[in-house]
């Protein structure tokens, strides 16, 4: 279901998305090198188009056998479930040998955890589970506007004139998106959903921003997302057996799952998106990232989901894409 790097928060204001559910790998920025703007643009999309098919393989899950394989939560524990051995691997492959975690960066690896597995991971299943997979793509395109909202607010960064009008944009856009008409489900609670996993989005990427300042990038993405999924498996324990059964039921729900929601989505992108930020830098990679998820995820479902969009949701998409695109210009640097 788009990265958010202190580097661009820090310049403008403003931060990259997140991923679909499976989010973006902040980037320290110590680390960030422009050594190949075309690689890094490629790698971008490529982790965007992993992202955007995060929702429709989704729904398609919600959808198979008349409905009676997966719910929101049980989908989320078996992607939890066949999610976290790779995350604890990465953690261990990743852990820095000079130092150890310290008593109050504890606290902040549980929240971001607990942000990771109930909200980035639920909240997005819930949504697609009760909206079109087309819907909570496009709000999903907000993510980088959630968090200069959030930063405004809670951190009291005030926003630049480009970031005003991308708000009042964005604003109009989700009106648009929400009266609109579109098959597939499509309810005001779920894109409802999708604004609560937005805020959620914008408070794990503050968390997750503080936390690679400190640590390596992808420990903490080891720990935080394979601590996420480990918190929904247990919490959905007794869900487990069926859970695990129901997503081996057939080779198409197996493909769904094990390729679209965990191998691309959960572990792929978010490394393709980290190399983006390496190889170009923090506006490319959030600008391709997102575009591509935003062209994925509506194609898909169209085309695979069979959805279809009415007049006001394809002008609330439309909408949405020019309040992504004002968030992503830079800032002005005031000289002097």
């Amino acid at each position: 279901m788009p990265a958010v790097n202190e580097e661009r928060s820090r310049s403008s204001g403003t931060a990259g998305p997140n991923d679909v559910d499976a989010p973006p790998v902040p980037a320290r920025s110590t680390f960030v090198k422009r050594v190949n703007p075309a690689a890094g643009a490629l790698l971008a999309i490529g982790a965007g188009i992993g992202w955007g098919m995060l929702a429709p393989a989704a729904k398609l899950l919600f959808l198979a056998q008349g409905g009676r394989l997966f719910d929101a939560f049980s989908l989320s524990v078996a992607r939890g479930f066949w999610a976290v051995p790779p995350f604890v691997v990465l953690a261990l492959m990743t852990r820095p040998r000079d130092r150890h975690i310290e008593r109050g960066d504890a606290w902040l690896f549980l929240a971001a955890a607990l942000l990771v597995g109930f909200g980035l991971n639920f909240l997005y299943q819930l949504a697609t589970q009760h909206t079109s997979a087309a819907h909570a793509v496009l709000l999903q395109g907000l993510a980088p506007l959630a968090v200069a909202a959030f930063e405004a607010v809670v951190l009291r960064k005030p926003l630049d004139t480009l970031r005003r009008v991308a708000l009042a944009v964005g604003i109009a856009g989700v009106a648009c998106i929400a009266v609109g008409k579109a098959s597939g489900g499509t309810s005001l609670f779920g894109d409802a959903v999708m604004f609560g996993w937005l805020a959620v989005f914008a408070t794990y990427s503050y968390v997750m921003r503080r936390l690679t300042s400190r640590y390596p990038t992808a420990f903490v993405t080891a720990v935080v997302w394979g601590g996420g999924f480990a918190l929904v498996v247990l919490a959905g324990a007794p869900l487990v057996p069926l859970a695990v059964a129901h997503s081996l039921a057939t080779p198409d729900v197996a493909i769904k799952v094990l390729v679209a929601l965990v191998v691309i989505s959960a572990l792929l992108a978010p490394a393709a998106h980290a190399a983006a930020v390496k190889q170009a830098n923090v506006t490319i990679a959030t600008a391709g990232s997102q575009y591509a998820a935003i062209a994925t995820g509506t194609t898909l479902s169209i085309l695979v989901v069979h959805e279809s969009l009415g007049p006001a949701s394809i002008a609330g998409g439309a909408l949405l894409i020019v309040a992504l695109a004002l968030t992503l210009v830079p800032a002005r640097r005031t000289s002097g």
